[in-house]
């Protein structure tokens, strides 16, 4: 199996009902993401934390065998009603956030489909989470795709 250090878009940051076990801001237990630009992707980055849709999520959990190395959380998400009324809304198809969550990644790079060494920001994925992950990105998406090894 390959794995791919994944880079996905980034149209937002923590907002501030985050929560951090520890004053340097790593560690979240409670993830709150406040967009800044419509998304377009279904999957978003913020610090060392991903947050994806829920159909994204449905998507993940319906593959065989499942996937590894993540699991799913709750996750506020907010945004600027006066951003999203501009263009950047009209990369999706739906008139609403919608539902997302917060993508755990607990597994390790080059082993598990999900992998994230402690303190990077470096998203590793398998080949088949890759392959899902590219029917869920429009064609003109900002993220970085390179083999891992």
């Amino acid at each position: 199996m390959k794995f791919y250090k994944y880079e996905p878009a980034v149209t937002g940051d923590y907002g501030e009902k985050t929560v951090y076990t520890r004053p340097d801001r790593i560690d979240v237990v409670r993830m709150h993401y406040e967009f800044s630009l419509w998304p377009k992707d279904d999957l978003q980055w913020c610090g060392y934390d991903f947050i994806g849709t829920d159909r994204l999520k449905q998507a993940l959990e319906a593959l065989k065998p499942p996937i590894t190395g993540i699991t799913f959380g709750d996750t506020e998400i907010s945004g600027d009603d006066g951003e999203f009324e501009r263009v950047y809304r009209k990369g999706r198809p739906d008139s609403a956030l919608g539902l997302w969550h917060w993508f755990k990644i607990t597994g390790s790079p080059g082993v598990d489909d999900f992998g994230q060494n402690y303190h990077s920001i470096d998203l590793v994925v398998s080949d088949r989470v890759l392959e899902l992950l590219e029917k869920f990105v429009p064609e003109n998406s900002v993220r970085q795709i390179t083999e891992w090894k």
